[in-house]
């Protein structure tokens, strides 16, 4: 039967799993056996997690810290202020007025009054 091949009256795949033989010492043990209790996971899913894990935190950094990484070894431009930080609503009011033009009031129609 292959891996992917159902035995009759089964729902889901059967799955082959190959052991694997681990030595722990008393504190890895100890370690283990307490995040498998706290999660309710058995001790080989605990093992199976934490080796996928390991394994894409070694494939290199996610897309949003290679981000952050390059934002902050870039350089400032050099007109940025100083105290941008604390006055950011300041230029952002200034930037707001440079970039659009003022709004010229609309004529509005005079009423005429009704005669006496």
């Amino acid at each position: 039967m292959s891996r992917t091949q159902r035995p009759r009256g089964s729902s889901s795949p059967k799955v082959v799993k190959e052991p694997v033989q681990v030595y722990l010492d008393r504190d890895d043990r100890a370690i283990l056996d307490r995040a498998s209790a706290a999660a309710g996971l058995s001790r080989a899913e605990v093992l199976r997690r934490g080796l996928r894990s390991f394994a894409a935190q070694q494939q290199g950094i996610g897309p949003m810290e290679r981000f952050m990484r390059e934002l902050a070894a870039s350089e400032w431009p050099a007109d940025t202020p100083t105290d941008l930080g604390l006055n950011h609503d300041k230029y952002l009011a200034e930037i707001y007025a440079d970039t659009h033009e003022p709004q010229k009031p609309t004529p509005r129609a005079r009423r005429r009054r009704a005669a006496k």
